[in-house]
C-alpha cells in the first residue's frame, strides 16, 4: 500500500523532473516480477529449442608450416643476398592464396559444394520429427502430407550442370515411384525426368543422382551455384589464420553439417594448397635452370678468357704470385666481384619476369649500387700498388671470380634438375584434419545461458519502456510531477470488498440499469426496489481492519484540514472516467467521518447511475431528483445511513434531464440550506468527462477531490477533467488514489500496515 499523504496543509506540488533511478527500476522489476519471469522463460525456452533443433555444425582443422622462401635462386651465397631475406614470414600472402579460387574451386567441385540440396520440411515440426530419424530410413508421412520430408531422407548428387539462367535458382526435385525423379524450374515447369544411377539431360541441363532415399512424393529444393557464388558461400564456412604471430604456422578450419565431410574437405584444402605450391616451386626451378643453362656457355667462355690472360701475363712478367699487400687486396676484391657478378645475373633473370619499377628489381639495383660503392672505396684503398702487381691481382681476381661463378652455376643447374622432379617446397603439412566428434555450434550450454541472459535484458527493457510509454496514471508520483496536484492518500485494493461485490446479485452491480422515461416524467425506478432488497456491504463499517479503511482514515484527517479553509463544508467527490470508485470513496469517507463524531450528509449526485441507495440498502425513490424537481421537500428526502451521525439523500428516480435539474438555482439553495445542519456534506458525482453534471455540482462545493484509479484513465483524460473543473470555478483540493494494487516493491509497507491495523471488531471510538 502506498503511504498516504498526512501533511496538515496540502498545497500544489512544484513542477520537478525527477530522473528514473536504479531503485525505481528495481521497484518496477519487482512489481512486474511475473511478467519478467514469463519473458525470461519464453526467451530461454526459444533458445533451448534452437539449441536442440538447430542443425549441428562440425569443425575440422589442419596446420601447415610456411618457411622462408630461398632468395638465392642462383645458388651463390653472398652478403647482398642475405640482406634480401625478409624479416617476417609471408603468411599473409599464403593465407590469401589458400582462400583463392585457384585452391578452392577444385575442392568445391570435388565434394559437390556448388550444389545445395534441402528437403522440404514442415516448419518447426519437421525439425522435431527429424531428431528421431535415422539417415537413409525415411519416416512415414504424417497426416498424409507426402510432399514434406519428415526425417531420414537422403539425396546423393553425382553430377549437376545447368545453363547460366538457372544457376543460383531454386529448382524442385520430386521423387517418383520406382526410383524415378522429376526436376522442375522455379516456375514449376518440368526440366528433366530421370532414374537413380543414370545420367539424364535435356535443354542444357544434365543430372545424375547416385543415391535417393525418400518416399514417392517427397520434394527437395536444389540450387546449382555459379563458381563465384559457390566460392562466396564456401568462404563463409572457411577460416584461415596464423596460429601465432610470425610463427609461420597457418591454421585451416572448415565447418560442415557432416563431420566426415568437414574432415575430408579440410584435408583436401590443405593438400590442394600444398600441391599448388609445389607446382609453382617446380615452375620456378624449371625457369631458373633454363636461365642458368643459357648462361653457362657464356660463363665458360669468360672463364677460359680470364685464365688465358692470367697465364700469358705470368709468362711475360715472370711473376707467379702477388705480394702480401696485393694478396690482401685480391681476397677482398674477389668477394665483392663475386657478389656483383651474381646480382647482375639475378637481375637479368628477374628483369625477364618483372617490370623495371617493381620491388624485386629495385631491391637488386639498390644492392648493386651498394656493392659498386664498396668496390670503388676498396680500389682506392689499394691504389698505391705497383702497376705490374696491380695488373696481376686484377687478372687473378677475374679468373677466380669466373671460376667460382661457373662452378656454382653448374652445381645449381644440377640441383634444380632434382628440384624440378621433386615434391618439396617451402610449405609443409604439420597436422592433417581429424574426425570431429563434438559439434562446434550450437554450443548448447552457451546458447541456453545466453538466451536466459537475453531474456532478463529483454524483460527489463520491456517493463521499463512499457512504463515509460504508458499514458495511464499508475502512481501518485505521476500526478504530483505532471499535474502539480497534492495527493491526499492512496487507498489499497481491498480483496474483501471485491469478494463481497462478486457475491451480490447482478441487479446490485448493474448501476444505471433503469432507463429514462419520456422527457418531463420521472421514471418508475423498479430496479431501485430490487437494489434496496439486495444485501449491502460497507467496508468501513463491516471491515474496519482492512488496510483500505486505514488509508481512508488517513485521507479523512487530511481532508478535514482542507475543508476548514474552504468557503463551505461541501465536498464533491469526482472522477475523470467511470470505474474509478468514486461512490466507494464517498460512501466510506462519509461513514468514517460519522464514526468520528461528525454530523455527515451523503448525497448521491449521480442522477444517471447512482448507487448510494443500493449500497445502504435504501429504496431509490424519493431522492435528489425529486427534490430538485420540486416534487419532494428536502427533509422528506433525508434518510438515516445506518451509522450514528450519518444521513443520506439518494439520487431518486433517474430523470430524463439530469443536467437541467442540476443547472437550476435549486441546487445552490439546497446546499445553502443543508450546510448549517451538518459538519460535512459529501456529494458523489458522475464522471467528469462523461457528462457535465459533475462540473455543476463541483462549482457549488467548497472542495472537490478527484478519485483516480490506476489504469482506469490516461494522463490526458485526467488532465482534461481537471481543466473542465477549473473552467467551472471548482476548487480542486487534490487527488485520492483508489484501488491501488499491492506491489511487491512495497511489501514492507504492507507488513507494517497489517501489523498496526485493528482487529476486525466494531470500533469503540472511530
Amino acid at each position: 500500500m502506498n503511504t498516504p499523504v498526512l501533511g496538515f496543509d496540502p498545497v500544489p506540488v512544484r513542477s520537478r523532473d525527477d530522473g528514473f533511478s536504479a531503485s525505481d527500476l528495481w521497484k518496477l522489476i519487482v512489481d512486474n516480477v511475473w511478467l519478467v519471469i514469463m519473458i525470461v522463460v519464453l526467451v530461454t525456452g526459444a533458445a533451448t529449442l534452437y539449441a536442440f533443433l538447430a542443425t549441428p555444425s562440425f569443425q575440422a582443422d589442419a596446420l601447415v608450416k610456411v618457411d622462408y622462401p630461398n632468395p638465392n635462386a642462383l645458388g651463390v651465397n653472398t652478403q647482398a643476398q642475405q640482406q634480401i631475406i625478409p624479416s617476417a614470414l609471408p603468411t599473409d600472402a599464403e593465407i590469401q592464396i589458400i582462400q583463392s579460387r585457384t585452391v578452392l574451386l577444385p575442392v568445391i567441385k570435388q565434394f559437390k559444394q556448388d550444389v545445395l540440396v534441402t528437403p522440404n520440411q514442415m516448419p518447426f515440426f519437421g525439425r522435431i520429427t527429424n531428431l528421431f530419424s535415422t539417415p537413409g530410413e525415411p519416416l512415414p508421412a504424417i497426416l498424409g502430407l507426402k510432399s514434406f520430408a519428415w526425417g531420414g531422407e537422403e539425396v546423393g548428387i553425382g553430377s549437376l550442370e545447368v545453363p547460366a539462367r538457372l544457376q543460383n535458382k531454386e529448382l524442385s526435385l520430386r521423387v517418383m515411384p520406382g526410383g524415378a525423379y522429376q526436376l522442375s524450374d522455379p516456375a514449376g515447369n518440368t526440366i528433366v525426368q530421370g532414374t537413380v544411377g543414370l545420367m539424364a539431360s535435356a535443354d542444357g541441363t544434365s543430372i545424375r543422382i547416385d543415391r535417393l532415399a525418400a518416399r514417392p512424393g517427397t520434394e527437395f529444393s536444389i540450387v546449382r551455384y555459379s563458381e563465384y557464388k559457390a566460392v562466396e558461400r564456401f568462404l563463409k564456412k572457411l577460416k584461415v589464420m596464423e596460429s601465432a604471430k610470425d610463427s609461420g604456422v597457418v591454421q585451416i578450419l572448415y565447418e560442415n553439417d557432416d563431420p566426415k565431410l568437414a574432415q575430408q574437405i579440410t584435408n583436401a584444402i590443405a593438400q590442394t594448397y600444398i600441391a599448388s605450391h609445389i607446382d609453382q616451386h617446380r615452375q620456378e626451378a624449371s625457369l631458373t635452370r633454363t636461365f642458368i643453362l643459357g648462361e653457362l656457355p657464356r660463363l665458360e667462355a669468360e672463364l677460359k678468357r680470364a685464365e688465358t690472360e692470367l697465364s700469358q701475363y705470368r709468362m711475360s712478367s715472370n711473376s707467379m704470385q702477388p705480394g702480401s699487400e696485393a694478396s690482401s687486396y685480391l681476397q677482398g676484391s674477389i668477394g665483392i666481384e663475386n657478389q656483383i657478378a651474381t646480382l647482375q645475373m639475378q637481375r637479368t633473370q628477374v628483369a625477364s619476369r618483372f617490370a623495371p619499377g617493381t620491388r624485386e628489381v629495385q631491391t637488386i639495383d639498390e644492392q648493386l649500387a651498394t656493392l659498386n660503392a664498396q668496390k670503388k672505396a676498396f680500389d682506392k684503398r689499394f691504389g698505391q700498388l705497383p702497376v705490374s702487381e696491380r695488373k696481376l691481382v686484377d687478372l687473378t681476381r677475374n679468373a677466380k671470380v669466373a671460376e667460382d661463378i661457373y662452378v656454382a652455376m653448374r652445381e645449381k643447374a644440377s640441383e634444380l634438375a632434382v628440384t624440378r622432379a621433386g615434391t618439396l617446397g617451402n610449405v609443409h603439412l604439420i597436422d592433417s584434419a581429424i574426425y570431429p566428434t563434438e559439434p562446434a555450434k550450437p554450443k548448447r550450454p552457451l546458447v541456453i545461458a545466453g538466451g536466459a541472459a537475453a531474456g532478463v535484458v529483454l524483460s527489463v527493457l520491456f517493463v521499463f519502456f512499457r512504463n515509460q510509454l504508458s499514458r495511464s496514471v499508475e502512481s501518485p508520483h505521476t500526478v504530483e510531477r505532471h499535474l502539480h496536484l497534492p495527493v491526499f492518500g492512496a487507498v489499497s485494493f481491498s480483496s474483501e470488498q471485491a469478494r463481497l461485490d462478486r457475491s451480490l446479485t447482478p441487479a446490485a452491480l448493474l448501476a444505471g440499469k433503469g432507463r429514462p422515461a419520456p422527457r418531463g416524467v420521472l421514471s418508475d425506478d423498479s430496479e431501485s426496489e430490487a437494489l434496496a432488497n439486495t444485501a449491502h456491504f460497507l467496508l468501513s463499517a463491516d471491515g474496519p481492519g482492512d488496510m483500505a479503511v486505514e488509508a481512508l482514515r488517513a485521507v479523512r484527517a487530511s481532508l478535514l484540514l482542507d475543508i476548514e479553509r474552504a468557503r463551505n463544508n461541501v465536498l464533491a467527490v469526482a472522477g475523470a472516467t467511470p470505474g474509478t470508485g468514486k461512490t466507494f470513496v464517498a460512501s466510506n469517507l462519509a461513514v468514517l467521518h460519522a464514526q468520528s463524531g461528525k454530523r455527515v450528509l451523503l448525497i448521491d449526485g449521480d442522477l444517471r447511475r447512482g448507487r448510494v441507495a443500493s449500497i445502504f440498502g435504501q429504496s431509490g425513490k424519493g431522492g435528489l431528483a425529486e427534490v430538485l424537481a420540486g416534487h419532494m421537500e428536502v427533509d422528506q428526502a433525508i434518510r438515516s445511513g445506518g451509522v450514528p451521525g450519518l444521513s443520506i439523500i439518494t439520487s431518486g428516480r433517474f430523470p430524463p434531464n439530469p443536467s437541467k435539474l442540476l443547472s437550476t438555482t435549486r441546487l445552490p439553495l439546497l446546499l445553502e440550506y443543508l450546510c448549517p445542519q451538518y459538519d460535512l456534506v459529501i456529494i458523489d458525482t458522475p464522471a467528469v468527462l462523461a457528462v457535465s453534471d459533475a462540473n455543476m455540482i463541483a462549482a457549488n462545493a467548497g472542495s472537490t477531490v478527484v478519485v483516480v484509479r490506476p489504469s482506469a484513465q490516461s494522463e490526458s483524460e485526467l488532465e482534461q477533467a481537471i481543466k473542465r473543473l477549473d473552467l467551472t470555478g471548482a476548487r480542486i483540493a487534490g487527488v485520492i488514489f483508489n484501488a491501488v494494487p499491492k506491489r511487491r516493491s512495497e511489501k514492507r509497507t504492507y507488513a507494517y500496515a497489517s501489523a498496526y491495523a485493528p482487529n476486525p471488531q466494531p470500533p469503540l471510538d472511530a
